[in-house]
Parts: C-alpha cells; sequence; structure tokens
C-alpha cells in the first residue's frame, strides 16, 4: 500500500488497564487526506486455541460460562500466553491444565491476527493429536470448566449454517483448522 494512504501514528497514550487487557489512544495522521484523528487500541496477550482429538478419536471440548455474552459456551481448549513463553508450550500447558489431557504429537497449523482493527494480539491454532487423560484439571482460580468429548461427525457439523454447537469464532476456527488438516 501506497505510505501515504497509510496512518502516521503520531502519539500513544495509556487509557486503561486491568490484568486482562490494556487500551491506548493512537493519535494519527493521514497524509493522502491531510487528515489528523485519534483510535483505541486493545493490547491483549496472544493466545492459543487446541484442536484435540484422543487416542480413541474423540474431540476434547471444554464448557464454560462467559461472562462477556452471560452465556454457556462449548468450546476448544484455549489460554493466553505467558510473558516469555513460547506458543506451542502454551498450548501444551493450556490442554493439560483445563482437560487433563497431554500429549506428543502437538503441531502448529494457523496463526492469525485477531481483529487488527482494534486489537494487536495474535492466536496461534494448534492440533494435538493421540491425547490422553494423565492428570487432574488444574483451572485457574476464576475459571469453572466441564471437560465435554464428541465425535468427529458432532463437532465438524457444527461448522454448518444452522448449527449453534460451537458459536465461538475462535473456537470454530479451530474445528475448521482440525477438519481441514485431518482431510488432508
Amino acid at each position: 500500500m501506497d505510505k501515504n494512504k497509510q496512518w502516521e501514528i503520531k502519539n500513544i497514550e495509556g487509557e486503561y488497564k486491568n490484568r486482562i487487557f490494556s487500551i491506548f489512544r493512537l493519535d494519527a495522521f493521514l497524509p493522502s487526506k491531510n487528515l489528523d484523528s485519534f483510535f483505541y487500541s486493545i493490547h491483549l496477550k496472544n493466545w492459543v486455541n487446541i484442536f484435540a482429538v484422543t487416542d480413541d478419536d474423540k474431540i476434547i471440548l471444554v464448557k464454560q460460562h462467559r461472562l462477556g455474552k452471560n452465556v454457556v459456551t462449548l468450546e476448544v481448549p484455549a489460554g493466553g500466553i505467558d510473558e516469555k513463553e513460547e506458543p506451542i508450550k502454551a498450548a501444551i500447558r493450556e490442554l493439560r491444565e483445563e482437560t487433563g489431557y497431554t500429549t506428543d504429537n502437538i503441531k502448529l497449523i494457523k496463526k492469525i491476527q485477531v481483529n487488527p482493527a482494534i486489537q494487536d494480539n495474535i492466536c496461534y491454532f494448534f492440533i494435538a493429536l493421540n491425547c490422553k487423560k494423565t492428570s487432574d484439571t488444574e483451572f485457574d482460580e476464576a475459571e469453572e470448566i466441564e471437560v465435554v468429548l464428541k465425535t468427529k461427525e458432532e463437532v465438524f457439523s457444527s461448522i454448518a449454517l444452522d448449527s449453534n454447537l460451537i458459536d465461538n469464532s475462535l473456537a470454530l476456527m479451530s474445528v475448521m483448522f482440525g477438519k481441514n488438516y485431518l482431510e488432508n
């Protein structure tokens, strides 16, 4: 893209910060239109989503209450990457903590910018195969999660337009990436 059509960030100021996210005000200038304006950027941890398949071919999902929308969701195991932690290590840790399952067969299949219009984080999508239940769960203090095992057919059907089995956008992307990986 022509540099003249790209915003120049002139100043960044912190507006709000808590343990989950920080909000920054960006004062910016668009040369092509000689326009000054401001925007907000939300800084979040990078995170991982894991499409996990057991050694007997079941998909490992997690059910939990999500306060942002005040709904109970069915999702893939997922979580934030700790500072200086490698994404693959975070995926292994989150899978074990949230489900009690482990594997030695895990692979990065995709990484995306979550919502670059207002967020600066990345989501790493992993596939974990031949997962085995090896320990109890280790939830964070504010987590309350139920582990749910489903067949591939049940989970893959969640991609259908009329399904609401999995309606979290990133969890559904994990299902789509996992299905694509397994079919190729």
